[in-house]
């Protein structure tokens, strides 16, 4: 078998077979923000929330496991392509039964999460017979994962509470493996311009249902001066998500990414839901079908969601003058978040809204200020 190493070239950005993974979980990503829309009578309650957030950490750690592979040893030959094809069609799987994945379809949405993850093992299994150099990394991986499959696979055979009891160890085994193999992976860094490309093409599939959300909102609505203004606004809140993001991620993390790469790779994890709760925050918004204040908690939760750990990323990369600023500014985002999303409910219209997108447009300034000081 040919010698596979590290992909190493430079300027490297994803191919199209990498685009094709990532549209398989457009459904997915569709079907748990609809957990939110929907809720439950038309209420969003502690149960979707938990639904949400639960089901959101099986299918993005799926998608992310092989994005962490073909961004270290991607060589898109042709077995490569057929085990990240059939690794497709198990996370299409997953997406079907996700709707009920925590009722009657959740030994069927088990095995197709294990599916997911013994394909990669196969892929890495790949690397681990014909590349010496890596196998101390690649065999941690090996190892963690399959364990972790393992016990969503003795799960479909346990009682209900112990089922998910042995996907939460499961998951949990499988996060704690790039940890406990850190030290061997800083000799395996990251592709630290194809990676950032990656995270920002994910981010704008959920963004995507942002704009989904909009016009799903507005489908069931008639036409009016005041559809047309919420729209405005439910643009304006997604416009200025996406320029934050992008303005972090560009001039945070292209080329400026090492070893491990850890905190951003895990703190993606409440960005991207973040970003879905947004998603189910304009669709209400626009359809004029919510109470004030489970939108106010939407898009509370959200925010706070996607610009936290945005703040914690690119405090990394603060010098050390700036840091107790940033570190102030950071602070002063939380509670203003806390108070919109408090006294948002005493108030009987739009205004917090309002707010929310005033405050994004702040932080924005804010960011772009610290990129023209050259602190980071």
């Amino acid at each position: 078998m040919k010698q596979i190493t590290l992909n190493t070239e430079k300027g490297r950005h994803a191919v199209w077979i990498e685009l094709f993974f990532d549209l398989v979980y457009v459904v997915a990503l569709a079907r748990l923000t609809h957990m939110i829309v929907e809720g439950h009578n038309g209420h969003t309650g502690m149960t979707e929330y938990l639904m949400y957030f639960t089901l959101f950490v099986p299918v993005w750690w799926s998608w992310l496991g092989h994005t962490m592979f073909a961004n270290r040893f991607g060589t898109y030959d042709v077995i490569d392509r057929l085990l990240t094809l059939m690794q497709s069609f198990f996370a299409i799987l997953m997406a079907l039964f996700i709707d009920d994945a925590l009722g009657e379809s959740s030994t069927l949405f088990a095995v197709s999460y294990a599916c997911t993850r013994y394909s990669l093992v196969l892929m890495y299994t790949r690397i681990y017979i014909s590349n010496r150099e890596s196998r101390k990394a690649t065999s941690g991986f090996i190892k963690g994962f399959s364990l972790g499959a393992s016990f969503w696979i003795v799960s479909i055979f346990l009682p209900e509470t112990l089922m998910y009891i042995a996907w939460v160890i499961g998951i949990f085994i499988e996060l704690l493996t790039p940890i406990i193999i850190r030290k061997e992976l800083k000799l395996l860094p990251v592709h630290n311009t194809h990676l950032p490309e990656r995270f920002g093409l994910f981010a704008l599939l959920v963004l995507g249902e942002s704009i989904h959300g909009i016009a799903s909102g507005a489908q069931n609505t008639e036409f009016s001066v005041s559809l047309l203004m919420l729209m405005f606004l439910s643009y304006t809140i997604i416009c200025s998500v996406w320029w934050l993001y992008f303005e972090v991620i560009e001039k945070v993390f292209s080329g400026k990414l090492e070893g491990a790469a850890q905190l951003c790779i895990y703190g993606h994890l409440p960005i991207y839901m973040g970003i879905g709760l947004l998603a189910a925050g304009v669709q209400r918004l626009v359809e004029s079908n919510y109470e004030l204040n489970e939108l106010n908690l939407i898009f509370g939760i959200s925010l706070l969601l996607m610009l936290v750990p945005l703040q914690l990323i690119h405090f990394q990369f603060v010098t050390h003058i700036k840091s107790k600023a940033f570190l102030i500014r950071g602070i002063t985002i939380v509670l203003s978040i806390v108070l919109i999303t408090t006294v948002g409910k005493y108030i009987n219209d739009n205004i917090n809204v309002y707010l929310m997108i005033l405050l994004l447009s702040l932080y924005i300034y804010s960011e772009s200020n610290y990129f023209a000081d050259d602190t980071i």
